[in-house]
């Protein structure tokens, strides 16, 4: 059983503790560190209910006039954390944000491998994504259609990243977050032959003709250039959006949105 977390208030921007924290910004020291942030009641919330191991809660402690934040705190400190009173200038500087959320929570990153069990699930892999925006949007309509595993390819942005986190809404607490290379994880899809569906405007046919039977993973590459040669030659079937206007292209996560949210329509429960 852990020991209950320590309380207390810092109120100088040049402690060690909050350069510490502010450090994370950077994925250099999130990965130095296994840290990351995470900001605003709802997914600290959600951190805690879904076991992610909190290690500080930070709030105003000039804006501490509600019970939820007070229930969260007297949560976070059984689980072991420390809770921190800090200034408004204190969030301002960790968050990057000239109006930050009153609170904020600094936890351990959390890996997964390849999975071993894939019945009945969908996943989805991608290949050397960019934009942390996409990503944790990516992440949230995962977590929407019951996506239980997003698997990085290679070099792609941080999902642990200030921007990531944001975005997914606390979604990222939700689904299992596997990095891998692009060899590892074709061995893994040929090993368990599960179904490969890939993104591309060539070759391809319309998403609503494709063969959505569970399990499958779906491949979406990078923002610019799409799935690599290696991938898309490993998929059993490519799709591509209708593109009825000017444009050529969606944005990354609309299309990823639009495909899962097919794969559910074909997959009823």
């Amino acid at each position: 059983m852990k020991d209950i977390g320590n309380r207390y208030e810092i109120s100088s921007l040049t402690n060690d503790k909050v350069k510490l924290i502010n450090s994370l910004h950077h994925r250099k020291y999130r990965r130095q560190h296994n840290l990351f942030v995470a900001e605003g009641f709802r997914i600290c919330r959600e951190a805690a209910e879904n076991g992610w191991e909190i290690r500080y809660l930070l709030y105003d402690n000039l804006n501490i006039d509600t019970h939820i934040i007070e229930n969260l705190i007297n949560e976070v400190l059984c689980l072991g954390a420390d809770v921190i009173g800090v200034t408004s200038e204190i969030l301002s500087k960790i968050s990057h944000k000239e109006n930050p959320q009153n609170v904020l929570c600094v936890i351990d990153q959390k890996w997964s491998n390849l999975p071993t069990i894939i019945k009945d699930k969908i996943f989805v892999a991608l290949e050397t994504v960019r934009d942390p925006g996409n990503l944790g949007t990516i992440l949230r309509t995962m977590d929407g259609v019951g996506a239980t595993d997003c698997i990085l390819l290679d070099e792609c942005t941080d999902p642990f990243s200030y921007e990531s986190v944001r975005a997914s809404m606390g979604a990222i607490f939700n689904v299992n977050i596997i990095a891998s290379s692009s060899e590892k994880f074709l061995k893994w899809k040929s090993r368990h032959k599960i179904s490969l569906i890939g993104t591309s405007l060539i070759n391809s046919n319309d998403y609503t003709k494709t063969n959505w039977q569970l399990p499958f993973v779906l491949a979406m590459g990078n923002e610019q250039q799409g799935l690599t040669h290696n991938i898309l030659n490993a998929c059993d079937q490519l799709i591509k959006l209708p593109m009825l206007g000017r444009s050529d292209s969606l944005n990354l996560a609309v299309s990823a949105g639009v495909a899962l949210y097919e794969s559910i329509r074909k997959n009823p429960n």
